[in-house]
């Protein structure tokens, strides 16, 4: 399965200091329709002209690995302006006299000429599909340069049939009150879902929250939005935070294939955007909302993260692993995952890092590569959240249970609004002055690469963690060619046991039945059509050599002490 967590989003903002412009910018989004499809998105921005008579504006320089943000707009125009001059990489130079109203107009294209599937789903690409569209404000909102700071208003023209909902509703528009002030910077850190079979569930019961989708899944959208209120409830609880605050969460579908399943998210300050394929059962996405509601405050108000974009993902260890270490965490605490469940979410991880290619790797080289490799994404979240649960218990240990990584986050987000730093640098300095010291375990660990080993007690009395050698992980096939080419069998190694099994590159994989990801003794088992006959073909999903595994065995799993101990009190 493959389950990317693009976490949250950094503004960089321009060289120049920001110029004061007495006008908010107004932002309109309206569907460009061709009979009753959704074509495209049409976007227009009102400004003020720069004092010096000539307006940068373009896109911002990048986000989630993609570089080219502006490679969807068409049509760029400028109402108002005396000229017009491309400057390349997505930006224009815009003449006019000083302070005149400028009106910015062009067309978003969709990033997709098919429905968005699992090994092609990116979230920078904008989705405008016949019935539904879904995009992230970078990729759709052009700005002139640096007014990430400036106010903006935002309002969409409504078209009969085609629904919508976008965090841009809590910012103010032209006949609708702000729930909250907004920015260009907010603009830009939103997200837009909509179309004909839109569902939105507004926030009716007073928590400010509303759930959007479209598409179908393996769960019902009421269902969905049941379990996003619990979680959300749960982590405003665990913060201390406005239990009434704006919140919007959006799932848009992506499609499957019977080699591949998996889902994704990404925050949005006051929003998070999930994707989810039509297989994934409701009490895998437990964990998924609970990751991305938690980035809400890790990092946003727990410090700064690096502005050197390439050097960023240095940091997602704790960004993103420590996020991963809560979602579990919160979600076996409060009951809403069970502490089995707990345990084999645990377990698909740490098989997966078990296996990982990049396991390895020093962390400059796997910040380098981490937006072109999975398993290099996958790292720091992997690494991030076993740091987290062993110092946890070491805290716990310490302190004979007076204090966990609770007491210095929640200390780390007083402190971050009086003392801003960076948000790795505050919680080494509060780590130590709890007695833990961290760099040790960052220079092993997280610089040189060594693997990481949870101690045996790293969840407390009522499990173990156990470390045993196993049989490398292999479906013996070519996932990713394998789906490339309509599930027809490819790269099938004659050594593995799929092809001893039966196995042969051609064949066409109907359906995965049976096995885990990563899990070389579980049995893996096929349904494939071969020469017009259909038939199972089972196996163990083993390569060569061997892995050394880690496993948490659950003792105990009924009581609420356990669901505790287990969750790092």
């Amino acid at each position: 399965m493959r389950a990317v967590i693009l976490g949250f989003t950094l503004l960089v903002p321009g060289a120049a200091s920001p110029k004061v412009h007495p006008e908010p910018l107004h932002y309109t989004l309206a569907p460009e329709m061709s009979g009753d499809t959704v074509a495209a998105l049409r976007v227009s921005v009102q400004f003020q002209a720069e004092p010096s008579g000539t307006t940068d504006m373009g896109w911002d320089e990048g986000w989630a690995g993609e570089n080219k943000l502006w490679q969807w707009a068409r049509d760029f125009k400028v109402a108002g302006a005396s000229a017009v001059e491309v400057a390349g990489n997505g930006h224009w130079h815009i003449k006019a006299a000083p302070g005149a109203k400028l009106t910015a107009t062009y067309r978003i294209v969709s990033g997709y000429d098919h429905d968005p599937r699992v090994e092609d789903s990116e979230q920078p690409r904008p989705v405008i599909r016949p019935r539904w569209f879904y995009a992230a404000g970078n990729a759709l909102f052009a700005y002139p340069a640096h007014r990430e700071n400036a106010p903006a208003t935002f309002d969409w023209v409504n078209t009969p049939g085609v629904g919508f909902a976008s965090d841009l509703e809590h910012l103010a528009g032209q006949a609708r009150k702000a729930l909250r002030p907004g920015t260009v910077a907010d603009v830009l850190e939103s997200i837009v879902i909509g179309g004909q079979d839109l569902r939105v569930f507004p926030a009716t019961d007073g928590s400010g929250v509303r759930v959007a989708s479209v598409g179908s899944y393996a769960f019902t959208p009421e269902q969905m939005n049941n379990l996003t209120r619990r979680v959300i409830d749960v982590e405003r609880s665990f913060w201390k935070a406005d239990r009434r605050a704006p919140f919007l969460v959006t799932t848009a579908p992506i499609t499957s294939t019977p080699t591949l399943t998996g889902f994704s998210g990404t925050g949005r300050g006051d929003a998070f955007a999930l994707w989810i394929d039509e297989r994934t059962p409701l009490d895998r996405t437990a964990w998924l909302l609970a990751h991305e509601y938690f980035h809400t405050w890790n990092p946003a108000l727990l410090g700064s993260m690096s502005q050197d974009r390439a050097a960023r993902p240095e940091q997602y260890w704790f960004s993103e692993g420590f996020t991963d270490y809560y979602a579990r965490a919160l979600m076996v605490r409060s009951g809403i995952i069970s502490p089995a469940q707990f345990a084999a979410e645990w377990n698909e991880m740490l098989a997966s890092y078990a296996g990982s290619p990049v396991k390895t790797m020093p962390g400059k080289q796997a910040a380098a590569t981490f937006w072109n490799s999975d398993a290099a994404q996958k790292l720091p979240y992997q690494r991030g959240a076993m740091l987290a649960a062993m110092w946890n218990r070491r805290l716990l240990a310490a302190s004979k249970g007076a204090s966990n990584l609770d007491t210095i986050l929640v200390s780390q987000m007083r402190l971050a609004r009086t003392a801003p730093g960076a948000a790795t640098s505050l919680f080494r300095s509060l780590a130590q002055r709890r007695g833990l010291n961290v760099g040790p375990d960052e220079e092993r660990f997280l610089a040189r690469g060594q693997p990481i080993l949870l101690p045996a007690n790293t969840f407390g009395p009522c499990a173990t963690v156990v470390t045993a050698q196993r049989p490398s992980f292999s479906r013996g096939f070519d996932t990713e060619a394998t789906a490339a080419s309509g599930n027809l069998a490819r790269g099938v190694d004659p050594s593995l046991p799929a092809y001893a099994a039966g196995l042969r590159d051609g064949m066409k994989i109907l359906a995965h039945i049976e096995g885990e990801p990563d899990n070389a003794l579980i049995p893996y088992v096929l349904l494939v059509e071969d020469h017009g006959a259909q038939r199972k073909i089972r196996y163990l999903p083993q390569g060569h050599g061997q892995t050394v595994v880690q496993e948490l065995q659950v003792r105990e799993a009924t009581t609420p002490i356990c669901s505790r101990t287990l969750g790092g009190l």
